[in-house]
């Protein structure tokens, strides 16, 4: 009798120290078990002391940039300008601060308090969508160099920002009202086409040009974004594709000709890495062979920047940064314009000297996948900040000089990268708009539509 309950004893001490290993410090270990922490390539683990710091570094740039009157970041460091993109980013920024304990309770309302007051104010343009370039300090439409302009939408930067207010919706819902308000009055008509081809608007010559700016892979991103909040994107998950061979190694890239688009087609560590860190690459709403697509896509392409590491002995981390000088912004590719690890400025010529290991491209990589590749990209990269300022955009290949330019999306890059593996894997738990809310509601409302082309919505769609 007494073995007996001995045994029973000692049952329930492990039982009770299982739970314990499980559901203490806010579940992190029930995450790393259903998250497939046993057989996971990714870091998902609590934070070490310096990584801590690192996070901390990153949000001195946010506590640096932001607009007292907007709630906005800079952009750049010191420059007050601001796109939806960044708009989105320093969503998942704050986001990131408030779980890993940089800002209390009451900085992350007051914070976002701002940041929704501004996003719901946000002048639009004359086609009712946002603008492509905003005045952190006021909230209103410029052009780079400052001056008030109206140069049309971008649909990859309002994905951006609409997934960013999805996942603050989930992680935050005591906001969902506010966040669900600022989509309703933007207009979709002249976005989203009836086969859910997204298109954006710039100016040429004056006159807005209306044209399909999204290529592979910002495509698909862009078109789960969308997905969230119930829009049917079918078109934009199956862009035209071509394979190009990468060490032995078959790629799938756009194939349409930037001779004859002016879209640069470009493969790069974003598009195919963002999908990974907030949805695991299984977006919700998706079918599965797209997820299946999206997944082997992120394999190929950080696997051919490890074969070139392993081949060729260069440190490789591909994705776009900004400078101090011109070409202003670059986009650093596996694959681009025909040719394999290409270096593109805006100004579309070739700048393989400028080539460098992108910050926020090594924290995805070394986040997604724990491996010597990956610990020999943090080992160059650690050192890349300011304590007081930020992290800067990256090291030069040809030189091993620092890039020193501080940005909004490096920081934000950083910190999304270090709350995926604080969180022990992909930030949306699912992050569709839910059926109950006031987006839904109001979006059901056949006697009183608000006519934007919005997802329930009857109203015919203008064709772009």
């Amino acid at each position: 009798m007494l073995k007996t309950l001995v045994r029973w004893l000692a049952c329930a001490v492990v039982i009770l120290l299982i739970a314990f290993a499980l559901f203490s410090g806010d579940g992190k270990g029930w995450r790393w078990l259903t998250h497939g922490g046993w057989h996971t390539t990714a870091r998902i683990d609590s934070l070490t002391p310096q990584e801590q710091e690192w996070a901390r570094i990153a949000w001195r740039y946010f506590e640096n940039n932001t607009q007292p009157q907007t709630g906005l970041v800079n952009g750049s460091d010191k420059q007050p300008r601001v796109t939806l993109w960044q708009m989105g980013d320093t969503l998942i920024a704050l986001l990131a601060a408030r779980e890993l304990g940089l800002v209390q309770e009451a900085e992350f309302d007051a914070r976002l308090t701002r940041l929704l007051g501004t996003l719901n104010r946000l002048t639009l343009t004359n086609t009712r969508t946002p603008g492509r370039l905003y005045s952190s300090r006021t909230a209103t439409p410029i052009d780079f160099s400052g001056k008030p302009a109206n140069s049309g939408w971008s649909a990859k930067d309002m994905a951006r920002l609409m997934l960013a207010l999805r996942l603050t919706a989930e992680r935050a819902p005591q906001y969902r009202e506010y966040l669900d308000k600022i989509i309703l009055r933007w207009n979709f008509c002249p976005v989203m086409d009836n086969e859910g081809e997204l298109w954006s608007s710039s100016l040429q010559n004056g006159k807005p040009l209306i044209r399909d700016e999204l290529r592979l892979g910002e495509s698909e991103y862009a078109a789960s974004a969308f997905r969230l909040w119930g829009f049917p994107t079918g078109k934009a998950f199956s862009p035209p594709s071509q394979n190009v061979i990468i060490y032995q190694r078959s790629l799938a890239v756009d194939a349409r000709d930037p001779r004859t688009t002016w879209q640069p087609s470009l493969l790069t560590t974003l598009p195919a890495m963002l999908p990974g860190l907030e949805f695991g690459w299984q977006p919700p709403g998706v079918p599965s062979e797209v997820q299946k697509t999206l997944r082997a896509r992120a394999e190929g392409v950080w696997l051919s920047q490890k074969a070139r590491w392993e081949r060729d002995k260069v440190l490789t981390a591909r994705a776009d940064f900004y400078l101090a000088q011109a070409p202003w912004h670059v986009e650093d590719t596996v694959w681009g314009n025909g040719y394999a690890w290409n270096t593109l400025g805006d100004d579309g010529n070739n700048y393989p000297r400028l080539a460098q290991v992108t910050t926020k491209a090594v924290f995805m990589l070394w986040a997604l996948w724990k491996t010597d590749y990956t610990d020999a990209l943090m080992a160059v990269t650690q050192h890349l900040n300011h304590p007081q300022q930020g992290w800067f955009e990256g090291r030069v290949e040809a030189t091993g000089d620092i890039n020193p330019t501080l940005t909004l999306s490096t920081n934000a890059m950083v910190l999304e990268a270090l709350l995926y593996k604080h969180n022990a894997g992909p930030l949306f738990e699912n992050g569709l708009v839910e059926d109950d809310g006031y987006f839904s509601h109001r979006t059901a409302d056949v006697f009183n539509p608000p006519g934007l082309c919005l997802p329930g919505e009857r109203a015919a769609r203008a064709a772009p």
